[in-house]
């Protein structure tokens, strides 16, 4: 974290013990990790032959020998078998809570993530899901990740698709933006959306052409509250259970810190209920929605974790989302969504200004980092208003605001937020799902500027890259294949002057995430001192073909020391 923001076997103990020196006395290792790649993310020492942990801490990094030196009867010797070594992985932004829902929900995403080409696929998946044991626990007969732009017909689901599904038991598909869904009419009556419904603030319930009648899409709030419906009811064992599975996907993915990046207070009331509990295995750090500041006044909200968990600060949501075109542009979408005019821009999430300002500076007051969610540059505007006024305010600080996603954010804006010290956290694994997409929806040039990491890096910042998952499956992986090669679906590249090199992706979910969550002095990279996170690779990202990180699989994923996950041979 120096540059940049300055400016699986046991091996012989007689053998080894045989050529390294006398251990030092009380300098002893429980693990010594050998024969492999080991990359550091330490621009001191950026690689390393072996590495020496004790009591859940990096004892010492570097050669063989030299850290053979703290093995002693009791050591375990862990040959790598010319594996991957690298820092455990820390997502910039996701839905740590959703990855249960996304483990245990109909997987409805298209290809190379799911088998989902057409809407009758679709109702086939729900069928078949609906067969099983977990449509008890909710009630709901539920599924995450269809994508309109993917399938066959080009559009969202209906009622009368999903009433195909069930007409008895209440459906949701949800979008795998995460800020739509799709509803059977059995839904509707169950959470009274009828002619008579007005939209809300900052949602829209799609109708029938010509009519009043819900056709069963909803957007934003309006999809929201359906989702607390589903739930927000839930017993405390199925809680955990879907507690559990989240915890199964991200250790699977390579993570030893997870975000819960829009925490309800229901939410955080489970995940400080794990914690007391001693349920979690890796770090879960979450941010609370602006609408539920209760959890941010207790004593989770700090910079040390408790039993794994703590609060991190706010979140604010500004506007929808960018493959949804929910998100509010400037500038019109040149293909509006089904029942909007010519000119349509997509709608703010708080269209007062006021109100805007005022969460900001309620942050600000309360030293509370605040995340905000803005895709499309006039929600990026109202951020820049919003920081400048607390700021003015209340002072800089070391606050580390961030901007997440800011899919559609300008170059001018890229200024702003410099001066503001904010940190973006961006989604290059648009490029790859959805850059064919915005080709079309907003225009090719526009189109290669989403996600700009190599022009937030040339003005001397830093960024983060996540997954929003479950918007996406959890998988570091093929985040770090997007933000180096910037692909689409078809083989476009989206804005090959906006690529990384594949070191620089690695540290935006590692060290560059570390410190935008406050953790780079004990996490993000292999240094002594720091805590035992690793992950164990098939393959080394640095030193492949850039085009083949996406098949690197995640071997083991290490927290403090422990193996939290093992890949089963």
């Amino acid at each position: 974290m120096k540059s940049r923001l300055s400016s699986l076997v046991v091996c012989s103990g007689l053998l080894l013990g045989a050529c390294v020196p006398e251990p030092p006395s009380g300098d002893l290792s429980d693990t010594i990790y050998r024969g492999g790649d080991i990359v550091t993310v330490d621009e001191d020492r950026p690689t390393a032959e072996a590495v020496a942990v004790r009591d859940g801490t990096i004892l010492a990094v570097g050669d063989e020998a030299e850290v053979l030196a703290h093995k002693g009867p009791g050591t375990e010797i862990v040959d790598l078998e010319g594996k991957t070594l690298a820092p455990g992985l820390i997502d910039g932004h996701a839905h740590f809570f959703g990855f249960g829902v996304q483990a245990v929900a109909a997987n409805l995403l298209a290809p190379p993530d799911g088998e989902v080409r057409n809407i009758e696929d679709l109702v086939a998946t729900l069928r078949e899901w609906a067969k099983g044991d977990d449509v008890k626990r909710t009630g709901w007969i539920f599924g995450m990740g269809y994508d309109d732009a993917m399938l066959a017909e080009h559009r969202h689901p209906t009622r009368d698709d999903l009433d195909r599904v069930s007409t008895d038991i209440p459906v949701i598909a949800i979008h795998i933006s995460g800020h739509l869904s799709a509803v059977n009419s059995k839904a509707l009556r169950l959470v009274g959306y009828g002619m008579p419904t007005p939209d809300p603030e900052g949602g829209v319930i799609r109708r029938r052409p010509g009519t009043r009648e819900p056709n069963g899409v909803l957007e934003e709030l309006a999809h929201l509250s359906v989702l607390a419906r589903v739930f927000g009811s839930l017993s405390e064992d199925d809680q955990m259970y879907f507690l559990e599975k989240a915890q199964e996907m991200a250790t699977r993915f390579g993570y030893t810190t997870a975000q819960e990046g829009r925490a309800t207070a229901a939410a955080h009331t489970v995940l400080a209920r794990a914690a007391e509990q001693g349920r979690l295995a890796i770090d879960v750090v979450s941010y609370l929605d602006y609408a539920n500041q209760e959890p941010l006044h207790s004593g989770w909200n700090r910079h040390e974790y408790e039993n794994h968990y703590r609060v991190g600060g706010m979140k604010i949501t500004l506007d929808g989302s960018p493959q949804g075109r929910t998100a509010w542009r400037t500038e019109p979408y040149l293909i509006p969504p089904e029942g909007q005019e010519k000119g349509y821009a997509g709608y703010p999430a708080i269209p007062d200004d006021d109100v805007v300002v005022g969460l900001y500076e309620t942050a600000y007051q309360n030293h509370w980092q605040v995340l905000t969610h803005a895709n499309g540059d006039a929600a990026i505007d109202q951020m820049i208003r919003g920081l400048r006024a607390a700021e003015e305010k209340y002072g800089r600080e070391d606050r580390r605001p961030v901007l997440v996603h800011g899919q559609f954010v300008r170059q001018d804006q890229l200024d702003a937020l410099k001066e503001l010290g904010v940190i973006p956290s961006l989604f290059p694994m648009h490029t790859f799902y959805w850059g064919d997409w915005y080709r079309r929806v907003i225009g090719p040039e526009r189109a290669a500027e989403i996600s700009p990491t190599r022009s937030v890096l040339d003005r001397g910042m830093i960024f983060t890259s996540h997954t929003d998952a479950p918007v996406t499956l959890p998988n570091l992986m093929r985040v770090l294949w997007a933000t180096v090669n910037r692909v689409s679906r078809s083989g476009e590249v989206i804005g090959p002057g906006e690529r990384v090199t594949p070191l620089e992706a690695l540290e935006s979910m590692t060290i560059w995430s570390a410190y935008q969550h406050f953790e780079e002095d004990t996490k993000g990279s292999i240094e002594p001192g720091k805590l035992a996170d690793f992950v164990i690779l098939s393959g080394n990202p640095l030193e492949i073909d850039p085009m083949n990180i996406a098949d690197i699989e995640v071997l083991a994923t290490i927290k403090e020391g422990q193996t939290v996950y093992e890949r089963k041979r």
